[in-house]
């Protein structure tokens, strides 16, 4: 084997291990970056869920309203209204 055949042989393997150590680091990189995104995805479903659930608590809660039981409650807890023929006692602190 004659000198520049074995310094081309080198150079061929030095520039096959480089390129093997960047698929390596590229494929670690896009596993990490695959867990981070299922990570976001279980925290976006699991806030998804709870919207929809504060959602349908607020749809129940607006239905009460719309009756006049419920506009009346919402005038005695939200605005300190109160009923004809009641008087209202207010304690200081």
């Amino acid at each position: 084997m004659t000198k520049s055949r074995a310094i081309k042989e080198i150079l061929i393997m030095a520039v096959t291990l480089i390129a093997i150590y960047h698929a390596g680091l590229a494929i670690v990189t896009s596993i990490d970056h695959q867990i981070f995104l299922h990570k976001q995805m279980i925290a976006l479903k699991a806030g998804q869920v709870q919207a929809q659930q504060v959602n349908k608590e607020l749809r129940g809660g607006l239905a009460d309203y719309r009756s006049s039981k419920g506009i009346e409650k919402l005038a005695r807890e939200r605005l300190n209204l109160c009923g004809n023929n009641e008087i209202v006692v207010r304690i200081g602190k």
